[in-house]
């Protein structure tokens, strides 16, 4: 390890021009793109998913856990490989807050921004101290999670503010897609109140469009993969994917799917 640079593990996959980078979710290593990272790098462009800092495979993690840092330890780790821009950003839940940051604060760098049921700038994240609560009501905390997962949640708040308080992105091509399969427990209160945070979090990327992912739960990577694949190879000049990287019985592309324009 040099200095308090974190070396993070990656996985490669692809060539290209563009280089999609995916970004994971709170208490997610690189395995969870593992079944879509080649059907998106297919044929057309480079694609690098990673670990962050703290989690089993990369360096422990130094310092907060908040925007600013994750975004400077990963443009760090692009540097020292010698990985450049353009960068396409495909971030998830905490991860997508994280690419947001990224965008807002480096536009020349990033091409385009795909948003998977991204976490809001003033979601609030916190620990409820009681077992089995929902996070964000879509998923499970317990009281005696790992310690890197604690640590991003107490500085997801500061994350968010990093991101509200950054300069706007104008000029990244951002696709937001949003989960439509309530979680257990959820309210028809707390349903509004997900789909309003997803409708700011579009309205804040001016020309962003804005899917409604029909039966996909939070992680709509798994459940509609082929949303995330094709919208991620459109932001990467790519098109859909390629046929012979089709399941037989894959859903219609996103193009079938509830769309909308988000408004400024």
């Amino acid at each position: 390890m040099a200095g308090d640079v974190s070396h993070h593990q990656i996985h490669l996959e692809g060539s290209g021009p563009r280089t999609v980078i995916l970004e994971s979710g709170l208490g997610d290593t690189l395995a969870v793109w593992k079944d879509i990272q080649p059907r998106i790098a297919a044929q057309c462009t480079r694609t690098l998913s990673y670990t962050r800092a703290g989690y089993p495979g990369s360096d422990p993690a130094n310092g907060p856990r908040d925007a600013a840092t994750i975004v400077n330890e990963l443009r760090a780790e692009l540097n020292r490989r010698n990985i450049r821009p353009p960068y396409v950003l495909v971030g998830h839940s905490l991860g997508g807050l994280y690419m947001q940051y990224f965008a807002r604060n480096y536009p020349q760098e990033v091409s385009g921004l795909v948003l998977v049921d991204s976490t809001h700038w003033n979601q609030n994240m916190v620990i409820d101290p009681s077992a089995n609560t929902q996070y964000l009501g879509q998923r499970a905390v317990h009281l005696f999670m790992p310690l890197i997962m604690r640590l991003e949640l107490k500085d997801s708040q500061d994350a968010g503010v990093q991101v509200h308080e950054s300069p706007g992105a104008q000029h990244v091509r951002t696709i937001v897609l949003s989960s439509t399969r309530p979680p257990k427990g959820s309210t028809p209160e707390s349903l509004v109140r997900a789909m309003q945070l997803q409708g700011e979090i579009a309205a804040d990327f001016p020309g962003a469009r804005h899917i409604f992912v029909t039966g996909a739960g939070h992680y709509i990577q798994r459940d509609k993969p082929e949303v995330v694949i094709n919208a991620a190879r459109e932001l990467a000049g790519c098109g859909e994917m390629p046929a012979d990287q089709k399941p037989l019985d894959d859903p219609p592309a996103p193009s079938s799917q509830k769309t909308g324009q988000a408004s400024d």
